[in-house]
This record gives structure tokens, sequence and C-alpha cells, in this order.
């Protein structure tokens, strides 16, 4: 989606590492930064210089969108083309975390196993999106363990998501999002229920990852942007909106 971090990474003459971040706090100590470790990992592999990283931060952290995923992604990018690397580095990626993979390309997908299967999807149908972000976000680890107990799944909607998207059947596409991990998130985070209830006023909606944000789903633009400046007013800067790209 459309909300991003930027990064710049340039070459050093000695075999540092730098990392300057800016913007939304990572929270994590250097060495657990995956921009900084994606650059070990790379230097390990092809034996190049060290980095500087100049990382601009915007995605929210622990809120199951993907940004530190995405910072690997970005590097790896990053890295290949300063160092005129022509292999898939998706092997990295996969070392790296889960779902990170797929953030190298983007794009429409199915992501299976532990995020290192990925089928791409041939669909241009662009979505407009209001999120509402928590103050507190919900520990993956935690959150399946907590899953796992309930020992209740619902029946998988990905295909029929996808069936619906190739045939242009938003209705169908809207019926199938689903998130198996809202019932244990809302008990970390009780304020998912009400966030994801309030999106339902205005669009259908779904909570991301493992929490704590909540998406909104428009097909209209000019409708998205009156739903995010009413949701806005009720719950402040906690609101973003976004598109997919």
């Amino acid at each position: 989606v459309s909300i991003c971090d930027t990064i710049v990474v340039k070459k050093r003459k000695d075999n540092e590492i730098r990392l300057f971040s800016k913007g939304v706090d990572a929270g994590c100590s250097l060495e657990k930064n995956n921009a900084y470790k994606t650059a070990v990992e790379f230097i390990k592999e092809y034996g190049v210089s060290g980095v500087d990283i100049h990382l601009k931060k915007r995605i929210p952290v622990g809120g199951g969108l993907g940004g530190s995923s995405a910072d690997v992604a970005g590097v790896l990018n990053a890295m290949k083309q300063l160092f005129d690397v022509k292999d898939d580095l998706s092997y990295i990626a996969n070392r790296l975390g889960s779902d990170t993979a797929y953030l190298i390309n983007g794009g429409w997908a199915v992501i299976q196993g532990r995020g290192e299967i990925i089928t791409p999807l041939a669909i241009k149908t662009q979505f407009y999106l209001v999120m509402i972000k928590e103050d507190s976000g919900v520990s993956a680890g935690e959150c399946y363990k907590a899953f796992d107990k309930l020992e209740k799944t619902d029946a998988p909607t990905t295909f029929s998501a996808v069936d619906c998207l190739t045939k242009g059947d938003l209705k169908g596409f809207y019926n199938s999002l689903k998130n198996d991990l809202y019932a244990p998130a809302k008990t970390f985070v009780p304020n998912i229920e009400n966030n994801l209830n309030a999106l339902k006023e205005y669009a259908p909606a779904f909570m991301t990852g493992s929490g704590s944000i909540t998406v909104g789903v428009f097909s209209d633009k000019k409708i998205r942007d009156k739903a995010y400046k009413d949701l806005r007013r009720r719950f402040g800067n906690k609101v973003l909106k976004a598109t997919t790209v």
C-alpha cells in the first residue's frame, strides 16, 4: 500500500554499517533492526563494502502492516542495485523473516507456507483504504499462541477472494475479507473491536496481520475521503489513509 518507509543506501570506504533513522521509532536496538540485519547478511553473502543506511520510517510499528519486513526488502533492493548483483535475493529475505520475500516485488499475490511460497496475481483493481491504529501493538508470537488455545478456525476464503477479484465481483471479494487472528488479538488490545466496528459503519473492514491496525476497504475514492474526514474527527491522528499500489 502507499504508506511506505524511504530507504537510501550509500557505499562506505570501510566495512562499517551505519543506520540513521528518522520518523516512527522502530522500538529496537541497532542489532535487532531489520534494516541493519539485512545489510549484515548481504555483506556476508557478497563480500562488499560497508554502507550508510538512511531510513525514514512512516509505517506504524507493531500494527501488522509488515514495516520491518518492508525494510528488509528495501535494503535488499537498494544494495542489489548499488553493488550490481543480479541474483534473486528471496533466499536472504526468507532468512530474515516471514512474508519478507513477498515485499521485494509487492503487488497482488497469494502467500503460503511461512511466506516463502508466493504466487503473483494479474489483478489491476485498486482500492482506497482507511486505517485505524492503536497506541499499542500485538505481539505476533503471543497472538498465535492464543489462537492455538482457541482450537477454532473458520473455513479459508483466500481462493474465493482471488476468484471474485479475477471476475470483478467486488461484493464477493468483500464477503471474503476475514482474519482468524482477530479473536485472540482483541483480547490483548480490546480497542481493536471498537475500531473495527467504527470502520464497518462505512465499508467492509478487517484487521491486519496479528493486529492491532484495522482497515476499511473502499472502491470509491470520494466515499473513502469522506469516511476518513469523519473518522479523523472521532479518532484524531490514529486514522490513516492509503491506496493499494
